[in-house]
């Protein structure tokens, strides 16, 4: 089990890792073909299907922004059972946005996990606010 857990959150840092460095297949990657993303709680929507997390992240997330950086931390991972897992993951992103303006956004990843083909991949990431989301000025 220890195994599982540290590739489960392995997977978490390899997503923002590829994320922040704008290597949109390898991000996308991270869920099962069928996976969902729900970011209804921030205003963007649902997105159910790599397809469509794949151009949400290419045509706004990625395409509104020239530099972020996401902070993992308090990863807690609630179950474990066979190729089935849930947890957390708090996180911190920073993001400049093309029009030069800057946010932070504090977030909480609710995610379930399955292991497809020998790899620990997102089945789903729900995003819940943590903290107000606050644009940054100066």
């Amino acid at each position: 089990m220890s195994d599982a857990r540290a590739e489960i959150q392995d997977l978490n840092s390899r997503y923002a890792i590829a994320f922040d460095s704008g290597q949109l297949d390898e991000s996308v990657g991270c869920w099962v073909e069928d996976g969902v993303l729900d970011e209804s709680e921030t205003g963007f929507g649902l997105f159910e299907g790599r397809e469509a997390i794949r151009a949400f992240f290419r045509d706004t997330l990625m395409a509104n922004s020239t530099h972020v950086v996401h902070m993992m931390f308090n990863h807690l991972i609630t179950s474990i059972e066979g190729d089935h897992a849930e947890g957390r993951v708090n996180c911190l992103v920073e993001i400049v946005k093309t029009d030069g303006s800057r946010s932070r956004a504090h977030v909480t990843y609710n995610d379930r996990y399955i292991r497809a083909e020998g790899e620990w991949k997102f089945a789903s990431r729900v995003i819940t606010s943590a903290f107000p989301h606050t644009v940054l000025t100066g």
